[in-house]
């Protein structure tokens, strides 16, 4: 169920080629390849967990630590090009998760007229790749016209890790400048590392909820740590080359290289300088995406039938999204579109308001 229905079955593609004239030709090539024996990847959990109150149970708290090994993995194993090129599923590879979760759940107020219910958890996650059927790495989230690879897969790492070019400030003509694996600089980028990861490592939520006499109020924050996003968006607005060639981005015109007067207090380079290389695949693009949110803000008033002498009325008003702290500067920290991580034009998460009425006859 996690791959396309019929992918695991022979394909044919079809190709036209001219053989030196206008006339196109139709042919076929072997383009997917049968994967008959592709079965279900497989999960081994253990857990270990403790459950215990305090203050005649007004104070819960739950502890959990986890150890999970996913074996069989499935994934398309490339064949070389001197075979003709193409791809198959497997069965192989596999992935390790272990981590900790941990709540409280407490009510410190309990009162007749008022009381306080609030709820607070955490979880922290490491995830890493064990095997890739005795591949060293493979490289994802290809994009030719953005620099090549964004990502890779390799044993030891996380699932979503960057691989990157390293950005190392500009040159004296206002060129970006990249560090090559022995630590010198050039202007032309040659060495890829390891950095980041899509998803968080911890994971935060505080739950509340009030009542005083006929109101209710909950209130929902959560944040997320650990994570990076390669911000391609912003490549796009600020760059020149590839598909993109204009300074759409105000940051990136006002704040370049040629537009400054100390040029110490450039944030990009030169636009003008026809040397310079610049690559969506770099750490120049990559970006802190831990963030805290307001999740939810619900209120309600309870309006009781011995007032009304007909109905309960119960209404209400409820806000999603409603704020966010974080030092990204994409539109939300918390979507992306593409690879694990990538945001190229991720649409954010909306912010909404919802009224309620609600009648008990």
């Amino acid at each position: 169920q996690g791959i396309s229905p019929y992918s695991t079955l022979a394909n044919l593609w079809l190709y036209a080629y001219g053989w030196g004239t206008t006339d196109q030709l139709p042919g076929y090539y072997a383009g997917t390849f049968a994967s008959s024996d592709v079965g279900w990847e497989k999960t081994m959990q253990y857990d270990i967990g403790a459950d215990f109150s305090v203050l005649g149970g007004r104070v819960n708290f739950t502890f959990d630590w986890f150890l999970k090994n996913t074996t069989d993995l499935l994934f398309q194993k490339a064949i070389p090009g001197y075979y003709g090129g193409g791809s198959y599923w497997v069965n192989q590879g596999s992935v390790k998760n272990s981590g900790v979760e941990f709540s409280v759940n407490a009510f410190p107020v309990q009162g007749n007229t008022f009381s306080w219910e609030t709820t607070f958890n955490a979880g922290y996650v490491k995830n890493e790749i064990v095997d890739l059927a005795g591949e060293e790495e493979l490289l994802d989230a290809v994009f030719s016209e953005y620099g090549g690879a964004m990502q890779i897969m390799k044993p030891g790492y996380p699932l979503g890790s960057f691989y990157l070019y390293k950005w190392n400030r500009f040159d004296q003509e206002g060129a970006n400048l990249y560090e090559t694996s022995d630590g010198y600089l050039t202007n032309n980028a040659t060495d890829q590392y390891i950095t980041g990861q899509g998803n968080p490592a911890w994971t935060f939520g505080w739950n509340n909820t009030l009542v005083w006499k006929n109101w209710s109020a909950n209130i929902f924050i959560n944040a997320a740590l650990g994570a990076s996003r390669l911000n391609l968006t912003r490549y796009a607005l600020a760059s020149q080359s590839g598909t993109y060639r204009f300074i759409n981005l105000r940051e990136a015109y006002f704040n370049g290289w040629d537009k400054v007067e100390n040029k110490a207090e450039a944030l990009y380079p030169s636009h003008t300088n026809g040397n310079n290389k610049v690559y969506g695949n770099s750490d120049f693009w990559l970006e802190n995406a831990s963030f805290l949110k307001i999740r939810n803000i619900s209120i309600a008033y309870q309006i009781p039938g011995d007032i009304t002498k007909f109905v309960d009325i119960s209404l209400s008003v409820s806000a999603q999204n409603v704020w966010t702290l974080t030092n990204y500067s994409g539109l939300d920290p918390e979507v992306y579109n593409s690879g694990q991580g990538i945001d190229l034009g991720a649409y954010p998460i909306p912010r909404t308001v919802t009224f309620g009425v609600k009648l008990t006859f």
